[in-house]
């Protein structure tokens, strides 16, 4: 201080030296203030009170695969029809139950009413499998209804009359539609295409029930007389042996229903819809094991958990789970104090050429102690922090579990379950994928894994 007023006073005649040492003091008193940024608190900061984060990738984490007994299945967004087999996993047949609709109330189908034909019809919106495959489909009247306000899951057995009205072998065309981006299984959509199966060349039973309707029965006056009276179908497809396809419909399509083309008296050319666009409708899913490799089937069917440490699995459509465990976690907790900063576990796919591509995501639980499931805390960060979004290029799927086990290691009261993993959209999601174990088969592919940083707070 006492050298910038003598600097002041001695500059006073002269306007450029007192510039020039003004600046001077400027700069002397900027640089002695200034310090390296490392450095700032060093001096008060006592050794061993500073952070020292680590990353490891060491901490014990494995997976078995269980199957799923059902999944929800009523009122989905998408329907499956079919038969597929799969090299590894097995075969898999859904069947559809569904409900009709009157499209016009108090119809008259007019003096001596003749079926021309009655087309039963499903708006295809994509598929899973070889569409060269042939599938033979059959059709039953529902002996009992579905009802709107209740839940159905896709084990489903309701009671049906014996007679099929269908016995009928076709070759898929769900390509005679418009391709677009399914947001929701991730997948390939369809608009356009339609499948048409005729009702009554094989048994015309069905149609003339139907048509034999007249105004004096009143069924035709309100939809729950007709609903009783029709209950509904339940088409069904033959296993196959080989290959195979799975048909994924609209059935809330305008073009999805019955359709009775018929003659009378007085006119030819008429027809007359029953809709399933408002209805109830369930998927069926059957899962059959028993023709799966070996290896899936030792470790899924016989139970033998501990093959799942080379790879494990998971199946869409009500098929298998895998169950993840954190054996060595709470170690950190007896080791002291710790904190961790991030969590990635990280899923890494077995095949380099996923069978009928890879699920565009996959669905990461918690699990609780009967077996019911619950959203993970890291979800609530946003599906772009927590992740499962398949990476085609490292073959992995990512999650940030960060809260999940820090909660673990900070509360060791609470009981770990472990985590369940499933496809996304599981109920109408066909897809299914082999993940590499942690104990990698192959040196060329990356484990599955669990990477941390972790802070030591002791």
């Amino acid at each position: 201080m006492n050298f910038m007023i003598i600097s002041l006073v001695r500059s006073k005649n002269s306007k450029l030296p007192f510039l020039f040492t003004f600046l001077i003091i400027i700069v002397l008193a900027f640089t002695s203030c200034v310090k390296s940024p490392n450095k700032i608190g060093a001096e008060i900061m006592p050794e061993n009170s500073k952070l020292k984060a680590s990353w490891t990738d060491t901490t014990s984490v494995y997976a078995f695969t269980e199957i799923i007994d059902s999944v929800r299945s009523d009122e989905l967004s998408y329907n499956y029809l079919g038969s597929i087999v799969d090299p590894v996993f097995g075969s898999t047949i859904a069947g559809i139950y569904t409900e009709f609709s009157l499209s016009s109330l108090n119809h008259d189908f007019g003096p001596n009413p003749q079926v021309d034909s009655l087309i039963l019809q499903f708006a295809y919106r994509g598929y899973y499998g070889d569409t060269n495959s042939t599938l033979i489909a059959h059709a039953y009247e529902m002996a009992e209804n579905i009802e709107l306000t209740s839940e159905y899951f896709s084990n489903l057995i309701l009671q049906q009359y014996p007679e099929d009205y269908l016995n009928y072998s076709f070759l898929p065309k769900p390509n005679d539609s418009t391709q677009v981006i399914d947001t929701v299984a991730g997948d390939t959509n369809m608009f356009g295409a339609i499948q048409k199966f005729n009702l009554s060349l094989y048994n015309p039973g069905l149609a003339n029930k139907l048509i034999s309707v007249t105004p004096e029965d009143s069924i035709m006056y309100k939809p729950s007389n007709f609903r009783e009276f029709f209950k509904g179908l339940y088409i069904i497809t033959e296993p196959k042996d080989e290959n195979g396809i799975l048909l994924r419909f609209s059935l809330a399509d305008g073009g999805s229903g019955l359709v009775m083309y018929y003659k009378n008296d007085t006119a030819d050319s008429l027809k007359y819809g029953y809709p399933t666009v408002t209805t109830p409708k369930v998927n069926r899913y059957e899962n059959n094991y028993f023709a799966s490799e070996t290896d899936f089937k030792n470790q899924v069917v016989n139970g033998d958990t501990l093959l799942g440490i080379n790879k494990f699995y998971v199946q869409g459509l009500a098929g298998v789970r895998s169950v993840i465990k954190f054996p060595t976690l709470r170690e950190w907790s007896r080791k002291g104090n710790y904190s961790i900063n991030e969590a990635k576990l990280i899923f890494t796919g077995l095949e380099e050429e996923p069978y009928n591509g890879a699920p565009a995501a996959l669905l990461l639980v918690k699990a609780n102690e009967d077996g019911t499931q619950e959203i993970l805390e890291d979800q609530y960060e946003g599906e772009t922090f927590f992740g499962g979004v398949y990476n085609s290029s490292s073959r992995e799927y990512v999650f940030r579990i960060t809260n999940h086990l820090q909660e673990l290691i900070a509360d060791t009261s609470l009981t770990d379950y472990g985590l369940y993993v499933y496809t996304n959209a599981n109920s109408i999601n066909p897809k299914r994928f082999i993940f590499n174990g942690n104990e990698s088969l192959n040196d060329t592919i990356k484990p599955f894994r669990l990477e941390m940083v972790v802070s030591d707070l002791n």
